[in-house]
């Protein structure tokens, strides 16, 4: 229904009266709220920043975040299911698992499901949709808390154009994939609006075992966006009021569970058939409301925000027989006893079992809601810039989540039983969390010198109930609930300078000290961090070139669906791991060239080296026994991609890409079973312009249909990158 809407009154845009002076006024501020602007801008802030832009994103037509971001030096990640639906990423070497250490934003505004309460982003933005990403990392990102070890991530939505127009893009490809990008603005002098939709399916690279079900998604999004504006008075001042409203839903047969071993070598692509039940049914909603006005060399925003993300993860989660295999009842105890030789758990896994199996499939059935008031006041002159922020949050995470039940014999699934609904458990709960943050940065620019300043203090409250029954007719009171997670606050402050040596070449350094908020069970996180580098910059050459380093006074880890390090832990707990040290370098050069001939060539490479360790020993259920000097799980030594790419005078666009991955291994011991190899990917695109307003191309993923282990989590199993994928598409401006 929302597609067939969308598409009739798509159709009727194209014939919108649009006012005949379709330019908006050099004074509007585009309603995408950008922390850094554009690549030149970001060279000069005093720290590490980076922007890719909507051009950069048309070379692959990438909808996985992962590999848009693989083009940073600094930002690590852990692949889970080949389309990026739901993002494991690190910067600087903070925790990937579900992106749960990064500050994550779409225009400025927090998208986590609930940044404070549960801040692993089950909920990412659809990537096909976003125009631009911003990375911040260092003292620059002192300024987008909550978490500041690592570093930030702002996704830029596709803007309101400057004049009445807009894009269809239809893409096209195995396994039945199909991708629809419409977008079409309507612009007048003092109104503008934009009505956006990204449609998105596909069946599925992978087989299930014995099954003919699918293992693909359908996820569709709505965006709509209203611009009202005045013009510039005699005084010089300026009013804007931007309203967005996001909408999205999937539906997606994926699963937690992977391979053992042996099954991974016999079909990387295969699933097991017990997981043909597995679904994620998730929609989300935002609304935002910003208004600006502009006063010259003062300008102050206000916006006011919702999000509300509602999902249930239908998945195999336990085998409630634990004789067969006496180790425990968990999918990944399972996976792990068949990779020790268990036969009896090979057989479980692949269906040949003789004895039959009761099979265990949780509803993590759970809402969230986040909302808030960001305030920012922006002064400017030709020495300083001076910023100040106040952001005041709440957010929750309701959790009720029931077990269905299913036997498991001869390779077939039995039918579907729903078990009791939850009384007092971590199933049945609410989990609520109030926040204010407050921050000052000031920039300064003496001659060659440019000087940044920043001070943030956060203070959170996070408190749980949990119910004695289904009903929720009262809280817990004899186990002490509504408990009181946590209480707390912590300020933190940053500096960074850049000097110009010439006028091509500039040296920078900073420091900043950096935390994550706990959700209780252990310390906020705390660090010091430190980095220094080298940049070069002229009309065709870039390179920078810098040595970081994050001092852990404490580091945490929080326990998902994913299962954690190391698989035993309770969803939501957190636990302490103390010092730990990671150093690194990282380097980015691009060459642009101009031929003679008419082509233009560019090259670029990028490179990430982490040193990643634990500084003391202790064991927990969630990081397992750890030894000081053992490196931090799921994070690649290093990290590199080399680009190469050309274009011609005739609209002919090809580029090639080579991303390598260095070792890791799935949890801190590296014990067997657990050790991901270096792997490499090879992605291709080419692309003919027939005239200015229309675009074909062609993209090819893993040409060379690598087959590697990109992954041991979640639960354990063995997960292979996509296979080699050729995607076909047109982009139509209109």
């Amino acid at each position: 229904m929302k597609k067939a809407f969308f598409l009739s009154f798509f159709l009727s845009l194209l014939s919108f009266p649009a006012s005949s002076n379709d330019a908006a006024s050099e004074e509007v501020e585009i309603e995408v709220v950008a922390i850094i602007g554009s690549q030149e801008e970001a060279v000069e802030i005093a720290g590490s920043a980076s922007v890719i832009t909507s051009e950069d994103l048309e070379i692959y037509e990438y909808t996985d975040i992962h590999k848009i971001l693989s083009i940073i030096p600094g930002v690590n990640f852990r692949p889970e299911e080949g389309y990026g639906l739901r993002p494991n990423i690190s910067i600087r070497g903070t925790y990937a698992d579900r992106s749960g250490k990064i500050t994550l934003m779409e225009d400025g505004i927090l998208i986590a499901p609930a940044p404070y309460a549960a801040s692993s982003a089950y909920y990412f933005p659809t990537t096909g949709r976003i125009a631009g990403v911003e990375v911040l990392k260092g003292p620059a990102a002192i300024t987008q808390g909550p978490f500041t070890v690592g570093g930030a991530i702002n996704l830029l939505s596709t803007p309101i154009p400057e004049q009445t127009g807009g894009m269809i893009n239809q893409e096209l490809g195995e396994d039945r994939t199909s991708r629809t990008h419409l977008h079409y603005g309507v612009i007048h002098e003092n109104s503008a609006f934009l009505i956006e939709s990204h449609l998105w399916k596909t069946d599925g690279f992978d087989s299930i075992k014995r099954s003919t079900s699918d293992t693909g998604f359908d996820k569709n999004d709505l965006v709509f966006k209203l611009r009202l504006n005045s013009d510039v008075d005699k005084e010089g001042i300026y009013h804007e009021l931007n309203l967005k409203y996001q909408d999205s839903d999937e539906s997606s047969d994926q699963s937690y569970v992977g391979l053992s071993n042996a099954d991974f070598k016999k079909d990387p692509h295969s699933r097991y058939g017990l997981t043909a039940y597995d679904n994620m049914d998730s929609g989300h909603d935002t609304f935002s409301m910003n208004y600006i006005i502009d006063l010259g060399d003062v300008e102050f925003s206000a916006t006011i925000y919702k999000n509300d993300f509602s999902r249930n993860w239908f998945k195999v989660d336990k085998i409630d027989n634990k004789e067969v295999y006496g180790i425990g009842s968990g999918i990944n105890n399972i996976i792990d006893a068949a990779n020790s030789g268990n036969t009896s758990a090979s057989a479980i896994l692949n269906g040949t079992n003789t004895q039959t199996v009761e099979i265990k499939l949780k509803n993590n059935n759970r809402s969230y809601r986040s909302q808030g008031t960001d305030l920012r006041l922006h002064y400017s002159s030709d020495i300083q810039i001076l910023t100040l922020g106040y952001r005041e949050t709440e957010d929750s995470e309701d959790r009720f989540q029931i077990y269905e039940y299913s036997n498991w014999s001869g390779g077939k699934l039995g039918v579907l039983t729903v078990g009791s609904l939850p009384d007092y458990s971590s199933n049945n709960k609410v989990t609520t969390a109030e926040a204010k943050a407050f921050y000052i940065n000031e920039e300064v620019f003496l001659g060659s010198l440019t000087l940044i300043l920043g001070f943030r203090s956060e203070e959170w409250e996070i408190s749980q109930e949990r119910f004695i029954d289904a009903a929720r007719t009262a809280v817990n009171k004899e186990e002490g609930y509504p408990r009181k997670l946590a209480d707390s606050d912590n300020s933190l402050m940053g500096f960074g300078a850049t000097y110009d040596l010439t006028d091509t070449t500039s040296i920078f350094l900073g420091f900043h000290e950096g935390f994550t908020p706990s959700c209780g069970g252990a310390d906020p996180e705390e660090a010091n961090n430190i980095e220094a580098g080298i940049r070069y910059v002229t009309k065709s050459t870039f390179i920078e070139l810098l040595y970081f380093d994050t001092d852990y006074q404490n580091m945490f880890g929080s326990c998902t669906a994913s299962g954690g390090a190391t698989g035993e832990c309770e969803i939501g707990d957190s636990f302490n791991a103390g010092e730990a040290a990671i150093r690194g370098i990282e380097l980015f050069a691009q060459k642009e060239i101009n031929s003679e001939s008419g082509v233009d060539y560019s090259l670029s490479f990028t490179y990430t080296f982490t040193d990643a360790t634990f500084e003391n020993t202790f064991s927990s259920s969630f990081w397992g026994n750890v030894t000081s000097g053992m490196d931090i799980p799921d994070l690649p030594d290093t990290q590199l991609a080399l680009r190469g790419g050309f274009q011609t005078i005739t609209g002919w666009k090809g580029d090639a890409t080579v991303y390598s991955f260095g070792s890791t291994c799935s949890i801190a011991d590296c014990s067997p079973g657990t050790k991901i190899d270096s792997y490499r990917i090879l992605d291709v695109s080419l692309s003919k312009s027939i005239h200015e307003k229309l675009d074909l191309y062609t993209v090819v993923e893993n040409i060379t249909d690598q087959k590697d282990i990109v992954a041991r989590a979640p639960k354990s199993g063995a997960r292979a990158q996509k296979p080699r994928t050729i995607l076909v598409g047109l982009r139509w401006r209109i």
